[in-house]
């Protein structure tokens, strides 16, 4: 069993943006003849392209192809939410927001876009406009497990632990296979100190995703809270190998090898962290001048 021993590791959590399926069907009467094939609308061929491309791992392919898209028909609802993801995997938060947004205004039921324009909300820092983008998603589509994620996510950040985790245990129940609900829950669980969960879950999420950074950086901060800083520095390791922009994970590298008294190492992580996300400084800064006056105290 794992006993928390310490405290300070940072945690990245983890949005689940939802790419929209686009699979136009005829319905026709049982016993008819079918009606004949209708040509497919290249608005939405391109949309299938996009996610083909996405899905491959090619995000400037895919926003090319939701372009080309949104040209050939701009009131494709669809075309416009899966736009806004990939702005979103560009850090584009106001152009994701702002294409979220025109998929609503083109169809109000899109349950998709709603939580995807929370996730874009939540990223500029507005808590209670996101959960309300979430609930209402989850209102348009009770069995959206990424709504439920997401929002267990902002309520999280709004320390509504227990609330977030009944969110998160929805979202695994909907889809049990879905590796970034496992992460936000074992940040969840890192959060309410019980670590034992925290690195069952997160390990659960690497089983499904061994390319998942953010889950190596929660496993790693359960290990160092745990007192087991080789772990985690190894598990540091890994989310900086698969993410070389997961800025916490610098940061949490950073704490464990100052306290090993490698000290120049340590203070280039913070100098990384602080450099992919300006924010952390204040975090990041006291560990800084505590490694440089151990480190002018060893000479």
């Amino acid at each position: 069993m794992i006993r928390q021993t310490r405290t300070g590791a940072c945690l990245m959590i983890l949005g689940f943006l939802v790419l929209v399926a686009w699979e136009p069907t005829i319905p026709f009467v049982w016993g008819e003849t079918p009606p004949p094939s209708k040509a497919v609308d290249p608005a939405d061929a391109q949309v299938k392209k996009g996610m083909v491309l996405y899905g491959k791992g090619d995000v400037n392919g895919a926003l090319a192809a939701f372009n080309k898209a949104i040209e050939l028909n701009p009131n494709h609802a669809i075309a416009y939410t899966n736009r806004g993801l990939m702005r979103y995997k560009q850090n584009d938060i106001d152009g994701a927001f702002a294409d979220h947004t025109k998929a609503i205004e083109l169809d109000p039921t899109l349950a998709e876009a709603y939580t995807n324009r929370g996730g874009a909300r939540f990223m500029k820092g507005d808590l209670d406009g996101a959960l309300v983008d979430h609930t209402k998603a989850l209102e348009l589509n009770p069995k959206l497990a990424s709504a439920f994620s997401n929002r267990g996510l902002v309520r999280l950040k709004k320390r509504d632990l227990e609330n977030a985790l009944a969110d998160l245990d929805q979202a695994l129940k909907l889809n049990p296979f879905d590796a970034e609900a496992y992460t936000n829950r074992a940040a969840v669980q890192l959060q309410r100190k019980y670590l034992n969960e925290t690195v069952m879950d997160a390990t659960k999420a690497i089983y499904l995703n061994g390319r998942l950074a953010e889950a190596y950086n929660v496993r790693g901060a359960a290990f160092y809270r745990g007192d087991m800083p080789q772990k985690g520095l190894e598990d540091f390791n890994k989310a900086i190998e698969l993410n070389p922009r997961l800025a916490l994970a610098y940061i949490n590298r950073g704490i464990i090898r100052v306290e090993q008294k490698e000290f120049d190492k340590g203070i280039q992580d913070f100098k990384k962290g602080t450099e992919l996300v300006p924010d952390l400084q204040v975090f990041a800064q006291p560990w800084i001048a505590k490694a440089e006056q151990e480190k002018a105290k060893s000479k």
